[in-house]
């Protein structure tokens, strides 16, 4: 998940650690963006049981480098509640499959 993690809810956050949990060799990798979010992040994690090094944060990039990166990802999770727009729309162009809940809300850009 590339989205930046203002938009990251704590229902959700809980939902990929439970993956985590029962897929033993999956990473989730998710953009760094704020930077300070890595510590909080990884803390989260190990607090619920998952090793920190999973949790792989990558930073912000230029657009024909945040493309090329989606082709070495297995799948993208959305972000249900608060939806991904662009960087959903850029997962699904790069080819990567997505995984996410239909609700009947959307979030204003």
């Amino acid at each position: 998940n590339f989205n930046q993690m203002y938009k990251l809810d704590p229902l959700t956050f809980s939902v990929w650690i439970e993956i985590l949990k029962a897929v033993p060799d999956s990473v989730l990798w998710v953009l760094e963006y704020p930077a300070d979010a890595r510590a909080n992040l990884k803390l989260e994690a190990e607090q619920r049981g998952v090793d920190p090094e999973r949790i792989i944060m990558t930073p912000k990039a230029p657009k024909d480098e945040h493309i090329n990166r989606c082709y070495l990802a297995d799948l993208a999770l959305d972000n249900p509640i608060t939806n991904g727009h662009t960087t959903s729309c850029d997962l699904l162009w790069s080819g990567l499959p997505m995984l996410t809940i239909p609700l009947n809300n959307q979030m204003p850009s």
